[in-house]
């Protein structure tokens, strides 16, 4: 008997506009006004809507301005002009003080130790800092407690660090490493620096103060100077990248940096003032020297925010739904934790946030038999396999506590042997029927399946695993080697992706595995071998990743169930590297070459159309 819903239907909502994404993945960044005077590397403290501006180039100034939320007005001048100076201070801004930078033009600047304390109407000369240096990093939110680090002599990047309580600069634990033109943002004990002009280049190094000491975490998503940032604490920063042409966004939450929204005008040496939610970027290059003002803010409370699961008609004619995979196109890649062996052709299994990378090649035709586990921030070696090898499978399980190792080739031949890992130990347990390198794989510790190979010849031999031994089961249409991810979740279920066959070279050749047999589907855009990935199925999204195409590429791809999708790339193309995750939405990736790189990749929540019939 049909219910009461299945003969009424349901009510879907319709709207006129989409409601917006809530909190920083959803910030926009919009015109604010124009500074009186262009100009870069200035200084600035306060909030969006109460803002202090102040020195910069060219040519060296002591003009100051203040920002009420929508106009500049000048105000008192700094009695030194100075360009790439440092400011720390209380919002709003009517108690500040603005410290170090240098005097004059290039190519005579000659870095300064001047501070001056701005009061809300004058300003005073005060305590100077230790050490003259410029294009340091400054952090603080109270001008009766800041920090200042990092910078650059005029013949030397330095890794100093100086710590303000209102009356005195005091030298403390210094910085890991040496940059100048970074980016700094948080409190005194609470700070971050992140990119900057390092040796023998900019870098991508993104480092934690506590208040104490200096903790590298991950890296930024890539290398660049003249970065801003700003926050009041070292777990919710917004980001800024320059140089002079970026117009890149991060966001910052304490463990990985995430892409938000780009502002519109690049520039370098712009100045950033306020909060991950309310922030404030002014000036900078090019053209010769920029006035513009752009305001960066998340949703109010007011708006209308969508939620995981909403389901509404957009504007009467189209369905659209919000969730996890409907953001899988605009997702990025963000730096992890390293690697401690950088290696490639190991075996990997596991999520983004429980990972386990295994044996691989640490250097040309190498082995090993170290195995490290990755907790979502940070890899862990953990006991070695028993047999050397490289070439391996890319690995099954579904965890770092659980997964196995199949086949590979230990220096002199190849091998059958299977490892089975406990979250502990690794102990051998029943061989493949055929010894095999860059063997396939897919499923988890007790439940397998391992496809193709190379045994020297190319297969396309497939087998089963039941938690104790192999069983061959029906081949692929296509023999292959180093065809890794996407796979499945058991030996019921898996796909294959690319790969390598000698007569027909790199294959874009897409099956699916049914428990029976294979059937081949939509192909990869990017033909390609040895690329890594996340778990899949049939109908299930997945994601794919890096290998040789060749040459070595980022390129990545998202599954949808029926079609492939060229999505965002890696930072750095990568052959033979690892990959885990367990859909499209979330995956890590690892090592590569001899590169010790982690990239995660985490689709926010997003819209997406959906077709009904």
């Amino acid at each position: 008997m049909a219910t009461y819903k299945e003969i009424k239907g349901v009510t879907i909502q319709t709207l006129s506009e989409d409601p917006v994404v809530g909190g920083v993945a959803g910030g926009t960044w919009s015109s604010g006004g124009n500074l009186n005077e262009g100009r870069t590397r200035s200084a600035a403290s306060g909030t969006q809507t109460a803002t202090i501006f102040g020195g910069g180039t060219p040519p060296t100034t002591e003009d100051v301005e203040s920002y009420n939320g929508s106009s500049w007005t000048e105000i008192a001048e700094m009695n030194t002009a100075r360009a790439e100076l440092c400011a720390t201070g209380a919002a709003p801004y009517t108690a500040t003080i603005f410290f170090s930078g240098h005097t004059g033009t290039y190519p005579t600047q000659t870095p300064s130790t001047a501070n001056e304390y701005w009061n809300g109407s004058s300003w005073t000369e005060i305590a100077e800092v230790n050490a003259a240096r410029r294009a340091g990093g400054g952090a603080g939110t109270a001008y009766t407690a800041g920090l200042f680090f990092g910078g650059y002599t005029g013949s030397t990047l330095v890794t100093n660090t100086e710590s303000w309580n209102g009356s005195a600069w005091t030298e403390v634990n210094e910085m890991n490493t040496a940059r100048y033109f970074l980016g700094g943002a948080g409190s005194s004990t609470s700070a971050i620096a992140v990119n900057g002009e390092a040796s023998p280049g900019q870098t991508n190094k993104t480092e934690e103060w506590d208040g104490t000491n200096w903790t590298e975490v991950a890296n930024s998503p890539t290398s660049t100077n003249y970065v801003n940032a700003t926050g009041s604490a070292n777990s919710d920063i917004l980001s800024m990248f320059g140089p002079s042409t970026g117009t890149g966004t991060f966001h910052w939450n304490g463990a990985s940096w995430t892409e938000v929204a780009e502002y519109a005008t690049g520039r370098g040496g712009g100045t950033a003032t306020g909060s991950s939610s309310a922030g404030l970027l002014s000036g900078g290059n090019p053209a010769p020297v920029n006035a513009s003002t752009e305001e960066w803010a998340t949703a109010p409370v007011t708006a209308a925010i969508l939620k995981e699961g909403s389901i509404f008609l957009s504007g009467g004619t189209t369905l659209k739904g919000f969730g996890k995979a409907g953001g899988i196109p605009s997702a990025t890649w963000a730096s992890g934790g390293n690697i401690n062996e950088g290696r490639n052709a190991g075996a990997s299994a596991g999520t983004q946030t429980s990972a386990l990378f295994s044996a691989g090649d640490p250097a040309s035709a190498g082995t090993t038999v170290n195995t490290e586990s990755y907790n979502g921030t940070s890899w862990t070696e953990v006991n070695n396999l028993n047999t050397a090898r490289r070439e391996c499978s890319v690995g099954s399980g579904l965890s770092n506590s659980a997964a196995l190792n199949i086949g590979g080739y230990s220096g002199s031949a190849r091998l059958a042997i299977t490892e089975k890992w406990d979250g502990t130990n690794w102990t051998e347990v029943g061989d493949m029927n055929e010894a095999a390198v860059f063997v396939g794989s897919s499923g988890s510790s007790t439940s397998a399946l391992a496809w193709g190979g190379s045994e020297p010849s190319v297969v396309a031999t497939t087998e089963s695993w039941d938690g104790s031994s192999w069983t061959e089961v029906g081949d692929l249409n296509q023999a292959r080697y180093g065809g890794q991810f996407c796979s499945g979740q058991s030996n019921l279920s898996a796909m294959a992706g690319g790969g390598y066959h000698p007569s027909s070279t790199y294959l874009a050749v897409t099956e699916i595995f049914d428990g029976t047999s294979w059937t081949e589907v939509g192909d990869l855009n990017d033909a390609r071998s040895g690329n890594g990935g996340t778990v899949a199925g049939g109908t299930a999204s997945g994601l794919t990743f890096g290998g040789d195409s060749p040459p070595a590429t980022a390129n990545t791809e998202a599954w949808n169930g029926s079609s492939w999708t060229e999505v965002n790339n890696l930072s750095n193309a990568r052959n033979q590297l690892g990959g885990a995750g367990t859909s499209g939405i979330s995956a890590v990736a690892f090592g590569g070459g001899t590169d010790t790189y982690t990239e995660e990749w985490t689709a926010d929540n997003g819209l997406a159309d959906i077709t009904v019939s």
